[in-house]
Parts: C-alpha cells; sequence; structure tokens
C-alpha cells in the first residue's frame, strides 16, 4: 500500500440565506484517506457562519465529527475516522453571507492499493 500526501478541496457558494454545505471523499478503487483534518472557511465574515463536519457514506452525512461558531473565519477538527471509497467528509454552513464562496479543505494521509 502506498502512502501519498493528502490535500482535497471543495467548494460551494452560500446560498440567500447564507447556508450551504460541500464535500469531498477518496474515488479511486482501494484509495482510503486517514490522519486528516478538515478546515473550513468562507470568503467573507461579516456574518459569522456556523459550520458542521460529518463523515460517511456519499448519499448523506454519517456521524457529525465536529461544530464551531467560526465557520466563516475559518476553523479546523482532526475528529474524523478513516475514510473509505464510498465515503465523504461534509461540511454545512448556515447564517453566514449570503453569495460567499466557502471551502472545505481536507489533509492527511490517502493511502491507495
Amino acid at each position: 500500500m502506498r502512502t501519498l500526501r493528502l490535500t482535497a478541496k471543495a467548494y460551494t457558494v452560500l446560498d440567500g440565506n447564507g447556508n450551504g454545505s460541500a464535500s469531498i471523499g477518496p474515488e479511486s478503487p482501494g484509495e482510503q484517506w486517514n490522519g486528516l483534518t478538515a478546515s473550513v472557511r468562507a470568503s467573507t465574515n461579516v456574518n459569522e457562519a456556523i459550520c458542521s463536519v460529518y463523515a460517511g457514506a456519499a448519499a448523506t452525512p454519517g456521524y457529525f465529527c465536529s461544530a464551531t461558531t467560526w465557520g466563516s473565519t475559518g476553523d479546523s477538527t482532526t475528529n474524523l475516522s478513516t475514510v473509505q471509497v464510498g465515503g465523504q467528509v461534509f461540511a454545512v454552513w448556515t447564517g453566514g453571507d449570503a453569495g460567499a464562496q466557502a471551502v472545505l479543505t481536507v489533509t492527511g494521509q490517502k493511502q491507495v492499493s
């Protein structure tokens, strides 16, 4: 199994209420992500968004990892377990600035068999 450095990003534009979500996960067969840190931030922070981070199946957020009241200014969590193909890391922003671009950045290790 090869271990590579991981930096993956997912973007969204917050809607008229300042809400939005972004997700990203491994896509190649035999790939898994571990030792993860998920960081969130938005392009503006007049209204500071609350952001919750989840991990789970690609269609629905699974387990709750962390939440922050600094979803626009920026915050991170390391409370994530290994994510395998078919899984995703999700960030869900609420109450931020309408039209702001929000980004979820996941760093750690990518293992490929």
